[in-house]
């Protein structure tokens, strides 16, 4: 009867730090969800980053949708195409380099 005991105590134990690893590898989305906003010389682009992992990429008069999610302190930007661009997050801004544009700095705003 004690080595039960003694076994179903290390398990849960085990099973407390698999749990307490898992949560600490999870990012919070809410904490990066807001506007940011770039400039280059074609002009100013937003994105919006929503809390639920969606997003919206307004450039002019254009929006385009995607989603997003953060890895590894880096945000992830799924696009409609199937690519992922990765942008490297630093304090309030992240830069990522698009393949049209090039590297951009999105600074937050909201």
């Amino acid at each position: 009867m004690a080595q039960n005991k003694r076994s179903a105590t290390i398990i849960g134990a085990w099973l407390l730090c698999l749990c307490f690893a898992v949560c600490l590898s999870c990012e919070s989305k809410d904490k990066y969800a807001g506007m940011y906003e770039a400039k280059d010389k074609r002009g100013e682009v937003r994105i919006e980053l929503k809390p639920g992992g969606e997003g919206v990429w307004i450039a002019g008069t254009q929006e385009v949708a995607f989603s997003w999610y953060i890895k590894g302190g880096d945000l992830r930007v799924n696009t409609k195409e199937g690519g992922v661009l990765v942008g490297k997050i630093e304090g309030d801004t992240f830069r990522i380099t698009l393949p049209v544009r090039g590297d951009m700095v999105f600074k937050k705003s909201q």
